[in-house]
């Protein structure tokens, strides 16, 4: 059984230092990690800085008030599929129908036993769980499995926080979830207390062939940080960065070509040229991209089984060795 709880951030935002305490105790000892703010303005502070996985909301509060703090993230495409809880002593209809129309998820009543907390803080974190990526892409679980995803990004936005929330589904389904990054990187820096991921470093892992010999059986996924770190690793290739960059890519859809395998390949657009870009996003049948904004659809194919361009099917599946001497090496 995987340590789901481990993975849980919690953010309390209650202007009532006791109830704050009490909440805290009791979360804590049940193994999440908990924060807290006082207003809605450090609530909305606190949720872009702690990222957390799901937020307990006072409705009534000095400043900005929990309604309007929940209406202000669940407009947000970051934030809008993250579990809000109002937390209020507030229990009558029009309370309810309140918190139901700024996007809630739930109204929970004050006060409360440790029980009743627990109960309904686990129901509504194994539901987000069950969807944190997927979710954002407009799928569910299994229409995301099989997927090979180009996973442009901007290197100046917070990209570490899907990739979390990749990692989180995965586990969460009991999946193998592998990520492959640079030492001191974004995204092994937000995974590293995560005890469900296995980190192999960029310029000391074997080839994807070895990976899926170690795991060739159940469900796998699979993080690269990234296409382009990569790249620029290979300092004394003879080959030039469009070529290198290509034929990496394509060789790596074809040995990782199995609906078992979902993969998501970070790849960082300021580094590469308008054409070397247009070459690498035509090997992939499903892309996406991330910005300051959030996740935006580029494309995802029907056939979730590859993630190869129909045109692509004859490449050997092997890597080639001169290409890959430094980094991912046959």
């Amino acid at each position: 059984m995987r340590c789901w709880k481990s993975l849980s951030k919690i953010l309390v935002v209650d202007d009532e230092l006791d109830t704050v305490n009490l909440t805290k105790v009791i979360l804590e000892r049940e193994g999440y990690w908990v924060t807290a703010a006082s207003n809605g303005e450090e609530a909305l502070t606190a949720v872009q800085t702690e990222q957390p996985d799901l937020v307990l909301l006072d409705l009534v509060m000095p400043g900005k008030s929990g309604l309007e703090v929940c209406k202000i993230l669940k407009s947000q495409p970051k934030t809008k599929n993250m579990p809000i809880i109002m937390f209020t002593a507030l229990g009558r209809d029009v309370d309810r129908k309140l918190t139901a129309a700024v996007g809630a998820d739930a109204h929970f009543m004050k006060p409360f036993t440790p029980p009743q907390l627990s109960v309904e803080v686990k129901r509504w974190l194994m539901q987000a769980k069950a969807s944190k990526f997927s979710r954002q892409l407009g799928l569910d679980h299994p229409k995301l499995k099989g997927r090979k995803i180009l996973f442009e990004i901007d290197p100046r936005a917070d990209y570490e926080r899907p990739v979390r929330d990749f990692t989180i589904e995965a586990s969460f389904y009991e999946e193998t979830v592998i990520v492959i990054t640079q030492k001191g990187s974004a995204v092994r820096h937000v995974l590293e207390d995560d005890v469900n991921v296995k980190f192999l470093d960029l310029d000391q892992v074997t080839s994807f062939s070895a990976i899926l010999n170690m795991h060739s059986d159940g469900a796998l996924s699979l993080v690269f940080d990234s296409i382009t770190d990569f790249i620029l690793s290979q300092q004394n290739s003879t080959e030039s960065v469009s070529q290198m960059g290509y034929k990496f890519a394509q060789n790596a859809l074809k040995v990782l070509n199995e609906p078992r395998i979902t993969a998501l390949f970070l790849l960082n657009t300021a580094a590469h040229d308008p054409h070397d870009l247009a070459s690498l996003r035509g090997l992939f049948s499903n892309q996406a991209s991330y910005d300051s904004q959030g996740i935006m659809i580029v494309k995802l194919g029907d056939n979730i089984s590859n993630g190869i361009n129909s045109h692509n099917h004859e490449l050997p599946i092997s890597f080639d060795h001169n290409t890959c001497q430094k980094g991912l090496r046959q």
